[in-house]
């Protein structure tokens, strides 16, 4: 007898299914918003290697609490399934482990969840430790609910005494305890790594550098954006991977971008999705902090997206998600050279004709650096180690040169403007 049972598998494990057919509820009667959450579906399949051989969706006020889908449309799932040849169905829409095992019975294939589809996906890409504590971290967090839910419901089936307890239901509580307790050494293990990346953190916060993080809809173009201006930077054997997939990039990448003597450190965080599962928001913290301690947010729109602007809300609904819906959001339009020359409000770019990344680049280090006030500064060449980091954050203009050294007037933002005062000898002429 076929039986699924989620919390059997090992953590790691890959999905086997091949041939799937993607099934959906759309429950808040928004035809164009559900379609393209339904795409996403599809698109998060294939990234995770699944053939999609069709597609069932049901118009309902509420989901079925036992089957999910009403008794007609189950059976002609199952019909589909057949006729089509499929081995698995991922439902859009979150399924506890009692719906997913009667629809199984009565489909005879596997049945997982869009979130089931998402965390093996990063399963598959993480490659920094950090990435995979933290992916491991998501995929109990996101089963233990349904090994405890699946525990109860064996106890309330067979009447749920203590001296009537099944084995299947001391095998359930067992894996349980053994979850949490690997999600506790999980938690101290990140811990760890987030203290050491807050004493990088520090280093960093010392050169004084403004930050800022790439952020938007997965596959929008972020990576090919930091390999444009590592390029214009000179800095192109720094590249980052770039796929033309759903989260491509797990890890969260720093750069630091030198044009036109300013220098920035930038960051490439991991895409966004609609309804991204809380267990990730969570696992995922360190990855999405780059963003909510940026200085400036450099939102990447796939312009040429028909689906663009609900994708943009969805990445600004995150933000505020994570705390920081307070930093300013510069955006930005990729691909517009596949949109037969429409306009947005925002900075209008291509990363693989490389338009407008020059000017892209002029804009960031105008808001990372505003010339709000000006400091004269007369350094001898013995404080010129001193004065390095001061030409790669402000504006300087060298006003007189001698044997004795030189004055440079630094402008820029406030703050940096007043620590060079500090750190160098102000003079008014």
């Amino acid at each position: 007898m076929w039986l699924y049972c989620h919390y059997a598998f090992p953590y790691g494990m890959i999905i086997s299914v091949k041939n799937v057919i993607i099934a959906g509820i759309d429950l808040k009667n928004s035809r164009e918003s559900f379609s393209l959450m339904m795409e996403e579906t599809k698109s998060l399949c294939e990234a995770c290697g699944m053939n999609v051989t069709g597609e069932i969706v049901q118009k309902s006020r509420s989901m079925d609490p036992s089957t999910a889908f009403r008794k007609g449309k189950l059976e002609e799932l199952r019909l589909m399934c057949g006729e089509l040849g499929a081995d698995g169905i991922v439902f859009h829409n979150a399924l506890s482990v009692q719906t997913a095992n009667r629809i199984a019975s009565v489909c005879g294939v596997e049945v997982i969840d869009r979130t089931a589809v998402i965390l093996n996906i990063f399963s598959r890409r993480a490659r920094s430790r950090q990435a995979k504590l933290q992916t491991e971290m998501a995929r109990l967090q996101y089963d233990l609910p349904r090994i405890l839910s699946d525990r109860d419901s064996a106890g309330h089936e067979r009447g749920g005494a203590a001296y009537n307890r099944g084995t299947g239901e001391m095998r359930s509580s067992l894996t349980a305890r053994k979850y949490e307790a690997r999600i506790a050494v999980l938690r101290k293990e990140l811990a760890k790594i987030d203290q050491r990346a807050g004493q990088d953190e520090r280093r960093r916060a010392k050169t004084l550098f403004r930050r800022a993080a790439l952020i938007g809809y997965t596959n929008a173009g972020k990576s090919s954006l930091m390999n444009c201006l590592l390029e214009i930077s000179g800095r192109s054997g720094t590249r980052v991977e770039e796929k033309d997939m759903l989260f491509a990039t797990l890890d969260t990448s720093v750069r630091k971008i030198t044009v036109q003597g300013r220098s920035f450190l930038l960051s490439d965080t991991v895409g966004f999705v609609s309804d991204l599962p809380h267990s990730l928001i969570e696992a995922f913290h360190a990855t999405l902090r780059a963003a909510a301690e940026a200085d400036l947010l450099i939102h990447v729109i796939d312009f040429s997206d028909p689906e663009w602007q609900t994708k943009a809300e969805i990445t600004e609904q995150t933000l505020t998600d994570i705390g920081a819906e307070g930093i300013p959001v510069l955006r930005v339009f990729n691909k517009c050279d596949l949109v037969n020359g429409k306009k947005a409000d925002g900075m209008m770019i291509s990363c693989r004709t490389g338009y407008g990344i020059k000017e892209l680049t002029v804009e960031i280090i105008d808001r990372l650096y505003p010339e709000e006030d000006s400091v004269l500064c007369r350094i001898s060449y013995d404080r010129m180690g001193v004065a390095e980091k001061y030409f790669s954050l402000l504006k300087s203009t060298i006003l007189e040169q001698n044997e004795n050294g030189m004055v440079v007037r630094f402008c820029g933002p406030e703050d940096l403007v007043r620590s060079a005062g500090t750190e160098m000898e102000r003079t008014e002429k």
